[in-house]
């Protein structure tokens, strides 16, 4: 079936970024995309927050739209898939500290440093839904973010993997699956980790929310939590 795209300022025809689908657990809420550099905001559907995981920053195109906006950039290389590295543990709790703060309903400007660049976040009051979660292809930066973001959603791991199953050449692409699975790997608790969560389940029944122990005290994984529940209070 073709998409009826409408007409383009820049292209003949807009059929939207590339690799656009939306997220499982929030069908209509929060979608997941390559570059968006010759998409419309009407193609990417409409959203009111964008997370860029590019290093090229694209700001000023969401800009009209009012959208909340976030840049939190990462090299396209391998070592993203290693979770268990500092400078990728430290790039995942930025992204997920500003992702928590979309609750917050307030408008606020910062700028964070990270490895040397700027993660630039941009938030004005309203809804901050629809998401759209993008890099340049739409599979290696954003499918970690989204494994992830799933997770902490409360999304089993067979949901996760199905999900990743469902990118375009992903089966055939054995490198990428035995990468994305180090990846998940590199999130489960160490044994450092496990003794902290036993102790936390004594002091609290419901203990630690999902990767609380792998996003530690840079990320209120609960507050996360919260956001995306009032949006789908059912998720």
């Amino acid at each position: 079936m073709e998409m009826d795209c409408g007409p383009l300022k820049h292209m003949e025809m807009d059929c939207g970024p590339p690799n656009l689908r939306p997220l499982p657990l929030f069908p209509g809420s929060v979608f997941r995309s390559g570059q968006v550099d010759f998409s419309s905001w009407e193609a990417a559907r409409c959203p009111r927050t964008v997370l860029n995981l590019r290093f090229e920053p694209d700001a000023e195109r969401w800009k009209v739209h009012g959208c909340r906006y976030i840049h939190c950039p990462k090299a396209n290389d391998t070592e993203m898939y290693d979770t268990s590295s500092p400078e990728t543990r430290a790039w995942l709790q930025a992204v997920f500290s500003a992702l928590a703060s979309l609750d917050s309903g307030t408008k606020c400007y910062s700028v964070m440093r990270w490895f040397e660049t700027d993660a630039l976040l941009v938030a004005k009051s309203g809804s901050a839904f629809p998401l759209l979660i993008h890099c340049f292809s739409g599979r290696d930066r954003t499918g970690i973010v989204c494994a992830m973001l799933q997770i902490i959603l409360g999304a089993t791991e067979q949901v996760v993997v199905t999900s990743f199953d469902m990118e375009p050449e992903a089966k055939e692409d054995d490198k990428r699956r035995i990468n994305f699975g180090k990846a998940l790997d590199g999130l489960r608790p160490t044994k450092a980790d496990q003794k902290k969560m036993d102790c936390d389940l004594e002091m609290c029944p419901f203990g630690q929310p999902p990767l609380q122990h792998y996003l530690r005290k840079a990320v209120d994984v609960r507050k996360l939590q919260t956001a995306f529940a009032r949006e789908h209070p059912r998720a």
